[in-house]
Order: C-alpha cells, then structure tokens, then sequence
C-alpha cells in the first residue's frame, strides 16, 4: 500500500521524517513565511512586523468572543495531528453515539487557533479527541480567531515559494504547498465577501 502511495506525484513529502506521527502542526512555523511582511494600509506602506507579529497585532488578532465562528468538524478545515496511538484507538472506541463517553462535545483541553480568511482551524490541545470528533461529527469554537484579510495581498505563492507582493523577493516556503494554495483560494474568497470581522 505505502509503495503505491508514494507513486503519487509529490507524495514523498508526506512520507518523510518531517511527517512522522510526532511532527505537530504550527500555525506560526509551518506557514512558512520568512522575513517582515510588507503591507500596504491606507496608502501607508509599513515593512516592521513578521507574519506572526502581524497576526497577534491588533489589526488581526479578534478579541470579542462573541463573534467566534463555529467550526463543524466534519466539514470545515480543523488540522489535528494525534501522534500518540494508544490514545487514538481509546478515543475511537470510547468517542461517539452508543460509546462510553458520548457524542463528541468540546470541553476545555480542546484548543482550536482559527485563521479568517484562509478558513483554517489548527488544532493546539486536544489532538486525539478532536480527531475523533472530526471522524463522528461535532462542532467547536475556537480559542483564537486570526483575521489575516489586512496582510492576504503581502504575499503572493508561486507553486513552490511565498514571493513578497512589493519586492519580487522569495520569502520562504510552506510546510506544504497546500498552505500556500490555501493563501491564494483565500484571496478570491476576500473579492467575494468582506471579512465578517470588520466593522
């Protein structure tokens, strides 16, 4: 089965040692991008803060709860990464209608960082319940909510690496290109809809 898998064109990333079942997932690593964004706001070009600044900025970190989406595990984007097997074959065997601890409900060691409007839930607490709830079915709130609208036009994916939108200039690349494809969806989504988080 592995070796037909790895046949597939690019299937070899997934089948590295930087995929092996202990490798977790990081909304501020595996992005990728490298370097200070340059964004361009009313007019104003500012060049002085990273991607992960950015997001924990005011101008994208949502600080009212109140407006925190809903994620339905089955079918929007939650990025789980259980590595640890035991726990995994306990949560499918006790997770679920008919089974010894119910239908999947969020409690507090469940911690979901949510990125608007990239539509992407990264999974920081909880890895092996939330697997399960994204098996059988549930919902979650995130913790945080990251709403990236203001810095989506700062970088620009190519297929291979981030390129900055004003320089021309390589910065970095995702841990998968997926990610980066993500980033570019995302785009088209914004001429489509105005962020739900702006006023």
């Amino acid at each position: 089965m592995l070796s037909e898998v790895s046949t597939v064109a690019g299937a070899d990333q997934y089948l590295s040692a930087g995929h092996s079942a202990n490798a977790q997932l990081s909304p501020w690593r595996d992005w990728g991008i490298e370097g200070p964004l340059t964004v361009v706001i009313n007019e104003q070009v500012i060049s002085d803060k990273d991607f992960n600044a950015w997001c924990c900025s005011d101008m994208c970190l949502i600080r009212d709860p109140a407006i925190f989406p809903q994620l339905q595990l089955s079918t929007d984007i939650v990025l789980a990464a259980p590595w640890h097997p035991r726990r995994l074959i306990s949560n499918i065997g006790s997770i679920g209608q008919d089974r010894p601890r119910g239908i999947f409900q969020q409690d507090s060691n469940h911690m979901i960082l949510y990125h608007y409007p990239l539509m992407i839930g990264w999974v920081a607490g909880g890895n092996h319940s939330l697997m399960q709830g994204i098996l059988q079915g549930g919902s979650v709130i995130p913790e945080e909510v990251y709403d990236v609208s203001p810095i989506i036009h700062a970088v620009a994916f190519d297929g291979t690496q981030w390129v900055c939108c004003h320089s021309g200039n390589p910065m970095g690349k995702p841990r998968y290109p997926e990610f980066g494809w993500c980033w570019e969806i995302a785009k088209r989504i914004m001429s489509l809809e105005y962020s739900p988080y702006r006023k």
